[in-house]
């Protein structure tokens, strides 16, 4: 049990510090002093850094997917809505840091890494689950809606994170696109 709890420790630390100061920028020395742990405990846990980050991206995969509406949001136009209701109430939280995923790309920049792979797979989820909204509210182009929709979430989380806020015009440009889409 403690070393379970040990590696939700690191995995939670080190999800913030990759997250907000960067992968290559946190060495493994800072995770486990920061832990108030050795190194050796640290690479019980996880063979390496890269494996580290691995499980960080996982964790954060899955609480992404549990945001995405579905329970409480009576249509696919509310779910659609939904999805940048819950990112603005993220990139309005004190000491946002942007998409991790965005983040993790740029940082690696190697489409061939894993954890570019990775950020791709979460963003690929992104759009299955945004297309298949399109598609049950009757989107006339559930694809081309879906790849607009996951775009401009994207560039809403780099604004936020350059500007310090989310933009008011982020929810009328949704309800604009599905509108032009025939989703009512």
């Amino acid at each position: 049990m403690a070393s379970e709890n040990t590696r939700d420790r690191l995995v939670e630390h080190a999800t913030g510090l990759f997250h907000r100061e960067g992968y290559h920028a946190v060495g493994v020395d800072r995770v486990a002093a920061d832990l108030g742990i050795s190194k050796k405990t640290l690479y019980k846990q996880f063979r390496s850094k890269g494996d580290l980050l691995t499980e960080v991206l996982e964790r954060c995969h899955d609480m992404a997917v549990r945001d995405f509406p579905d329970e409480g949001y009576a249509t696919p136009r509310e779910r659609l809505l939904g999805i940048f209701d819950a990112q603005r109430v993220h990139g309005e939280a004190p000491g946002f840091s942007g998409c991790f995923f965005v983040n993790i790309g740029t940082e690696f920049r190697n489409p061939s890494h894993p954890a570019v792979r990775q950020a791709r797979s979460h963003k690929d989820e992104l759009h299955g689950y945004v297309r298949r909204q399109a598609a049950r509210a009757g989107a006339s182009e559930p694809e081309v809606l879906a790849e607009q929709l996951v775009v401009l979430h994207t560039g809403a989380a780099d604004y936020t994170l350059l500007t310090g806020h989310y933009p008011d015009s982020v929810r009328a440009a949704v309800e604009a696109l599905l509108t032009a889409h025939g989703i009512d």
